[in-house]
């Protein structure tokens, strides 16, 4: 399973980066836009050079033409540009024409198996599950990431199931054992992956046992 740094803020990915553990990063419109008085494209390349796997680069628009031309402008700022489009009829057809020019696509805001499998059938390189707005809908997104990663297997669908849209902790294994390929995780809650009560107590109680040690 590969993990990705769900985030557009530069030092937090530097961070994230330095401990080895990431295989990649996603971004969209928000992330983006969060990062105040910084300029998007700047940004941006700055993220692709830091990142040596996949960037997702979401378009800002639901017109296929405008899709296009941005996808074409975000595909020439590295070869680890992965364009993220949104599911609907449009980013469906823009999958396809970018797919067929070898550009890397994410579909994004997918909600369902049947949303992901059209993604699949496109040519998208990634289909992305939105977990905890599946969750809001009433929906079991555990069953979901599971009913997507069986009907992928038994299809030998080559696209890669990302769970992104994390919350809270448990969603990040609960999601990861349903067969998701890639979990995007904001640095916030990787942190938290590091941390446990015990686990401080234990690196405690071994360095009190040396320092003991040293002191004879």
């Amino acid at each position: 399973m590969e993990i990705f740094i769900d985030s557009a803020n530069v030092e937090e990915i530097k961070e994230i980066l330095s401990w080895g553990i990431a295989d990649g990063c996603t971004t969209n419109p928000k992330l983006a836009s969060a990062e105040k008085g910084k300029d998007f494209e700047t940004n941006t390349k700055e993220i692709l050079k830091l990142v040596k796997g996949p960037v997702s680069i979401e378009v800002t628009t639901n017109d296929l033409s405008e899709m296009l031309k941005e996808a074409e402008k975000y595909a020439s700022w590295g070869q680890n540009v992965v364009v993220k489009l949104p599911m609907g009829v449009a980013g469906l057809k823009a999958t396809a024409v970018l797919s067929a020019k070898g550009i890397k696509t994410n579909v994004t805001a997918c909600m369902s198996p049947a949303q992901a499998i059209l993604a699949a059938k496109a040519g998208a390189t990634y289909a992305s599950l939105f977990y905890s707005r599946i969750g809001d809908m009433g929906y079991d997104a555990a069953k979901v990431v599971r009913d997507t990663a069986d009907l992928f297997a038994r299809s030998h669908v080559k696209t890669k199931i990302i769970v992104g849209s994390i919350r809270h902790m448990m969603q990040i294994i609960e999601a990861g054992l349903q067969g998701a390929h890639v979990l995007t995780i904001p640095p916030k809650f990787l942190i938290q992956m590091t941390q446990n009560p015990k686990t401080d107590e234990s690196i405690a109680e071994f360095l009190e046992a040396w320092s003991a040690y040293k002191k004879k």
